[in-house]
């Protein structure tokens, strides 16, 4: 019976991710510290509340399920890592050591490492490479690039087959609050809920873009890419470069009631303009055929329908 563990389990990502991988898997495994997972599972899910920081746990967890793949999405993210240096590092790099440590003592079973853009940083080009210097400017950034780094090391030096994927601003209903990078979530959920929103953007800045939708595609199709095809071990995705304004015309034409405006705010606009406008992802396109399927129409279609309806429910 083939099983796959995802860390961080209990998160949303990892709840919806267990929908496209229960047609793979005849069981998926979530691990989490979280008491349970936040969002609905797909039937053959299992949750199990565990601490990738606890080895002998995570030793008998790999030898109970037998894990033919590994999606690896436990994080500290970008706020909580500067809060918390300490445990960030803890969890962000001894987690994922402890985590490729477990995977060679039981099986080789394929990692998958879910990044992030953050790993890059400094001066950008115009059109960010797989291969564009990574100077992250966070800790969150640095863990993540260093995360990549160890995963290439244990594929070369001991045969692991680690996979990992770099991911745009994911656009998604669960966006965190008060994170720049969640613009565009709040743009289309505050405008359902609530009939208005105030861009802290410019509207000319560029920003790279995917649908969480389109997440799910690409975590599940680099999992089933066959291991001769991949030319490389880390990929940059892409889903849609669009700016503030071409989002608020969208909204506008669906919801032409919403009052929406603009107030940038320049630390805001400074860190979006930081962060890569246009990603280059030709190698994953041409590796395992990846194209995303979600362009700013579509998402907004969706993304609206979806709110709206879950507002009805609520009332």
């Amino acid at each position: 019976m083939a099983t796959c563990l995802v860390t961080g389990g209990a998160g949303n990502l990892a709840c919806q991710l267990t929908w496209p991988l229960a047609e793979r898997f005849d069981r998926i495994v979530l691990l989490d510290v979280a008491d349970r997972p936040v969002g609905p599972t797909a039937p053959n899910a299992c949750f199990e509340r565990g601490d990738l920081l606890d080895g002998t746990g995570l030793d008998a967890l790999f030898a109970r399920h037998a894990p033919a793949a590994v999606i690896h999405l436990a994080s500290l993210l970008s706020g909580s890592c500067e809060q918390d240096r300490d445990l960030a590092w803890r969890v962000n790099m001894d987690g994922t050591f402890g985590l490729f440590e477990a995977a060679l003592r039981h099986g080789r079973p394929t990692v998958l490492f879910a990044s992030s853009v953050a790993a890059f940083g400094g001066k950008l080009p115009s059109v960010l490479t797989d291969d564009t210097p990574q100077w992250p400017a966070t800790l969150y950034g640095v863990t993540k690039m260093a995360a990549e780094r160890l995963g290439c090391y244990y594929h070369e030096k001991h045969g692991l087959d680690f996979r990992c994927l770099r991911l745009p601003i994911t656009v998604s209903r669960h966006a965190p609050a008060g994170a720049a990078s969640a613009i565009a979530s709040h743009a289309f959920l505050e405008a359902a809920r609530v009939g208005r929103f105030t861009f802290t953007a410019r509207p000319d800045t560029p920003l790279a873009l995917i649908y969480v939708r389109d997440v799910l595609r690409v975590f599940a199709g680099l999992l089933a890419a066959p291991a001769a095809g991949l030319s490389q071990r880390v990929y940059n995705i892409a889903g849609m470069t669009v700016t503030p304004g071409e989002i608020a015309g969208a909204i506008a034409r669906r919801l032409p009631e919403a009052e929406l405006d603009f107030q940038p705010d320049d630390a805001v606009d400074r860190v979006l303009a930081s962060w890569p406008g246009e990603i280059d992802d030709s190698t994953a396109r041409r590796d395992w055929q990846w194209r995303p399927d979600w362009d700013l129409d579509r998402m907004a279609d969706d993304f609206l329908t979806a709110v709206v309806a879950d507002a009805e429910v609520a009332r």
